[in-house]
């Protein structure tokens, strides 16, 4: 009975496919290496197989061959060359073990080898070792190589981002996907929920990348946190976790971009909750507990007459599962178990302690009195057209640092790639890479300073619009409506820290406004002749107000001449 070669064919890449290595190469060789025995012959063609997959789950032909050597049926396998079979060393000793088992003879192109002979069992280890070595090698130049390509401003592989295509292999501004993109944040700047513009973008006709036929919420806010829209982005090397900051054509106003983030950040820490929410609450958003740091939650059943501000701590850790299960909770237990803040507040009359204060501290600012808000709104328009001016120039800063950013990166992989080639001397190359580092970390540093800078100055901003929006109001605070309470109170005010004390059965609010309004003066140069001018003494931005607790009929402790009334 006439012998069968069994030869076994694949490729690993295209380049493997046009190199000489083609699957009709490698079976033209076989068949003409069974004609030269006198052996029939059978072809087992993996095709492309990546060597990435070199596992045998991957492989379903090489497992049925396997099973031909295992019976018995396969006793004389050829293959191309060594690493046809596995450069995964573990794939290639199972598959060396069962081939000598059995007493299969191997042949490649090279010549044949009988692995129970000693002397072939070794050469085909270490030809096997070889080829192993030699795919790490390929696997980490390619590695470098990308690394270096990511460094010259080469994008990285993945589809770019939305708004973005390709050109030259470098992101550029898509001219219509950029047009939706700037809509989309502006409807985000503008307070507009995710649902919402979901909406808009299906009415639109605009199809998300992937064509579904309409957007996802989840797409939606995903595209507003990434920060290739203001004209840079981290790319991290898995191996040496070395993470690159890139740079790409910007789509969106930076100040815009960081007024979404805060927006987002806001509502994500609300999210479950405000899902469910019902109701109006003048001060949630601006309320922190001073114990534990969470943000202070609301609780409104109008069946049980229930009207509170409270911690949200002790629920929230009970639904993440971070509270131990062997431990009990322990009101006004201060640490990991627990917080002191354990009283709740009643929100009408927090929200009127509150509401009062501010006001009072309004009226009683010197900046902000009736007498001098034409002197106050002159020295805003200045300052607005400063601040426009200031961050034009910081946008200007941040396109040239971020230039410079990239020729020094491509610099470093300039070096890197010489240093690999052997074109330095090693003290050479340690010298110019350690200057090249501290300029990078230089360059890093001030994008950072004029980052926080253009944040500053779009905080600015928004308190700027906010004096023009309510100073002929001052005097007129009762006739706003709820949300123009809410957003009055946000623009004046950073936050209020919320403390209990056991003691004295009270809530101690600290409220913090943005600028230093609490007892602010006017100092004249010449008290006799106020015309000669005069100088803001600035105050103090923290002031407190204290919440009485309510008894269990709903009635306030506070004495009734305390009382402030709306």
């Amino acid at each position: 009975m006439q012998d069968t070669l069994h030869i076994y064919t694949r490729v690993s890449s295209r380049i493997q496919d046009t190199d000489g290595t083609s699957l009709d190469t490698q079976r033209d060789l076989g068949i003409s290496r069974s004609e030269e025995m006198g052996f029939s012959h059978k072809v087992w063609n993996e095709g492309g197989a990546s060597s990435h997959h070199e596992d045998l789950e991957n492989r379903p032909v090489l497992l049925n061959l396997l099973s031909g050597v295992e019976n018995g049926s396969v006793k004389h396998l050829f293959v191309f060359n060594n690493d046809r079979l596995s450069r995964n060393e573990i794939t290639a000793q199972t598959i060396r073990i069962a081939l000598q088992r059995n007493d299969v003879v191997l042949y490649t192109k090279d010549g044949q080898f009988d692995l129970s002979n000693p002397s072939d069992k070794l050469f085909k280890t270490i030809l096997d070792g070889i080829a192993q070595y030699d795919n790490a090698l390929r696997t980490e130049r390619g590695r470098l190589g990308k690394i270096a390509r990511v460094k010259q401003g080469f994008w990285y592989g993945a589809p770019p981002p939305y708004g973005y295509e390709l050109v030259d292999k470098k992101l550029s501004i898509h001219p219509e996907e950029s047009k939706w993109i700037k809509k989309i944040f502006n409807w985000f700047y503008q307070g507009k929920s995710p649902i919402w513009i979901k909406s808009q973008l299906d009415q639109s006709g605009m199809e998300p990348r992937r064509k579904k036929g309409s957007w996802s919420i989840g797409s939606i806010s995903r595209l507003s946190k990434n920060t290739h829209y203001i004209g840079s982005y981290t790319w991290e090397d898995k191996k040496s976790e070395e993470v690159i900051t890139c740079t790409c054509p910007p789509i969106v106003d930076e100040t815009v971009w960081n007024q979404v983030q805060e927006k987002r950040t806001s509502s994500a820490l609300r999210t479950k909750q405000k899902n469910r929410t019902k109701h109006f609450y003048l001060l949630r958003d601006l309320m922190w507990c001073g114990d534990c740091g969470s943000k202070i939650a609301g609780r409104t059943k109008p069946s049980k007459n229930e009207q509170h501000y409270y911690c949200p701590n002790k629920e929230r850790n009970w639904v993440k599962g971070t509270h131990p299960k062997d431990k009990k909770w322990k009101r006004g237990k201060v640490g990991t178990h627990g917080c002191s803040t354990v009283r709740s507040l009643n929100i009408p009359l927090t929200d009127k302690f509150v509401w009062n204060k501010v006001l009072e501290i309004v009226s009683e600012s010197s900046i902000l009195k009736e007498g001098f808000k034409k002197d106050v709104l002159q020295s805003k328009y200045q300052s607005d057209g400063e601040n426009k001016k200031q961050l034009q120039d910081g946008k200007k800063k941040s396109r040239r640092l971020m230039k410079e950013l990239q020729q020094v990166q491509s610099s470093i992989a300039e070096v890197e790639t010489n240093n690999l080639l052997k074109r330095y001397d090693l003290e050479v190359y340690q010298k110019i890479k350690s200057n090249l580092d501290s300029e990078l970390k230089s360059i890093k540093d001030k994008i950072e300073q004029t980052r926080i800078k253009t944040k500053e100055l779009g905080e600015q901003k928004q308190w700027l619009d906010w004096i023009e929006k309510y100073h002929h109001r001052i005097g007129e605070m009762t006739s706003l409506s709820e949300t123009e309470g809410k957003d009055y109170l946000t623009g004046i005010l950073d936050r209020i820290e919320v403390q209990y004390d056991s003691d004295k059965k009270e809530h101690i609010l600290d409220i913090k406004f943005k600028l230093p309004l609490v007892g602010d003066g006017i100092e004249y140069q010449d008290k006799k002749n106020k015309k000669k001018g005069y100088r803001v003494v600035e105050g103090d931005p923290v002031t407190g107000v204290k919440i009485p607790l309510r008894d269990h009929s709903g009635k306030s402790k506070v004495p009734p001449n305390e009382t402030i009334q709306l």
